[in-house]
């Protein structure tokens, strides 16, 4: 069994002093790109505004109708007060209203993600084709090439 081993071992040596390998330049003749479909998606947020809430207080409106009232009322003499005070009632039932259901119904709802599909071409890669010692060969790169490449070659003797 040792004596297959270095015999092996001797074939293995002798067959590495025949061969030589090194680099060398070769000329480019084309390039081509290598496409490739890449799917995917593009996601990002919209502003969503709430839908108006339908719970209005009358609170607000009851309390304004009766501080206006009474503020109008001390308006004016006679029926001049009855005016002052209807309309002092209704100015105040408005604005009662507003300062307790404005911040029931802002429109701020935040945000809702919104997704689309994409399709694109991206480049892979290059078939590139190349002349060497007169001969034309082809390879696939992974980067674009220059006007030159570096071919690796190996001579047998």
């Amino acid at each position: 069994m040792q004596k297959m081993i270095i015999a092996t071992t001797v074939a293995l040596i002798s067959l590495q002093a025949y061969a030589d390998d090194f680099t060398d330049t070769a000329k480019v003749i084309s390039s081509t790109p290598i496409y490739q479909t890449v799917h995917g998606q593009a996601c990002y947020d919209v502003p969503v505004a709430s839908p108006p809430s339908g719970n209005r207080s009358m609170g607000g409106s009851i309390l304004g109708g009766l501080a206006g009232a009474l503020l109008g009322s001390q308006v004016g003499q006679g029926n001049g007060r009855i005016a002052a005070g209807a309309a002092g009632a209704i100015a105040g039932a408005i604005a009662g209203d507003r300062i307790q259901n404005d911040g029931n119904s802002s429109n701020a709802g935040g945000t809702q993600q919104q997704c689309n599909d994409i399709t694109k071409q991206v480049v892979s890669g290059y078939d590139v084709k190349y002349l060497y010692a007169g001969h034309i060969a082809m390879t696939t790169m992974a980067s674009r090439p220059g006007n030159t490449i570096t071919v690796g070659v190996t001579a047998l003797n």
